[in-house]
């Protein structure tokens, strides 16, 4: 089956008076229609400025220095910024992790809901609304046609979100791009909202690109996960075969710090932090952080191989 979507080898540089920053390194990964993929890693590993780059949303001082995005048969890097409006909103559709910066203050919801579908060309007028309220229906939102009345201050955080939900559904997109769409919501109200999301992409065969901080929350929806870290990809797989037998101690220590060690005791917590951009170290860039790092890993930078990028990745499986 031909690649629905396909990043190949994405780079990009944040420029600067004293030479350029690598923020992403040689990331490449694809998915077919109705996949789901998951891109893991802490603040800072990359992963929100991969699906920036997907579209080619990033701001300046900010650049694609290298790579390609072949979706669809299109690479959408080339494309003038008329091609690419037609495809934002209607064949890729993003849900970012804040609606309340997504949604205009001033706007009711069915006006912002009825904009999209006219700024595409879709419907307009009653047809328009007609569409609106049946998205809004389709994502649980109750009394639709009163909620179109409603603006975003009124209703509640998890109603907003389905609301964007909604929204990333209106001129039925073959692709949702879901940006830690349920950081800014309570336990209960994510749990809704990603066995929503799940649902709907399985009866409409949408593919999915879900990007978290949270391993646990990815395993429960994805087929297929990237790990990210200093904006190279770490690992990537199956995600249930990831999960089971993590081969890079980056993948590993995210996997223990969901669990406790013992009963009563701390949470596990991976030593360190993100180095900044000017300061990745040299050869694997997790080393300072890293139990298993020898010398060979302060020294050389190592390749992905099998999907992991480490020397000892058939050791770290075998101590799981």
């Amino acid at each position: 089956m031909a690649a629905l979507l396909s990043a190949e080898n994405l780079r990009v540089d944040f420029l600067r008076r004293r030479g350029s920053l690598s923020a992403l390194r040689d990331v490449s990964f694809s998915l077919s229609a109705g996949d789901r993929l998951g891109i893991v890693g802490e603040s800072g590993a990359g992963k929100s400025l991969a699906a920036a780059a997907l579209l080619n949303l990033i701001p300046p001082p900010g650049e694609i220095a290298k790579g390609k995005v072949v979706f669809e048969g299109r690479d959408l890097l080339s494309l003038s910024s008329a091609e690419l409006r037609e495809v934002r909103g209607r064949r890729i559709a993003m849900i970012f992790q804040d609606p309340l910066t997504t949604l205009n203050p001033v706007l009711t919801i069915g006006k912002q809901l009825t904009e999209c579908l006219q700024a595409h060309g879709i419907a307009s007028g009653v047809d328009a609304k007609r569409i609106a309220i049946a998205r809004l229906r389709e994502v649980s939102i109750p009394s639709p046609e009163e909620r179109m009345r409603a603006y975003p201050h009124e209703l509640s955080g998890g109603m907003r979100q389905r609301v964007v939900i909604a929204a990333a559904l209106i001129c039925d997109p073959s692709l949702i791009v879901a940006d830690e769409p349920t950081t800014a919501l309570d336990v209960t109200t994510q749990a809704d909202i990603m066995s929503l999301l799940a649902a709907l992409c399985e009866s409409r065969g949408m593919a999915l690109i879900l990007i978290s901080h949270d391993l646990g929350l990815v395993s429960q929806i994805t087929d297929d996960i990237l790990v990210m870290y200093a904006g190279k990809v770490a690992e990537r797989g199956k995600t249930a075969e990831v999960i089971a037998k993590p081969r890079h101690p980056y993948t590993r220590g995210l996997l223990s710090s969901l669990t406790r060690r013992e009963a009563g005791g701390r949470f596990y917590q991976i030593p360190g932090n993100m180095p900044p951009l000017d300061a990745i170290p040299r050869g694997c860039a997790f080393h300072p952080r890293c139990e298993f790092a020898k010398e060979r890993c302060r020294a050389e930078s190592p390749p992905e191989q099998n999907g992991v990028a480490c020397y000892f990745a058939s050791e770290i499986a075998a101590d799981v």
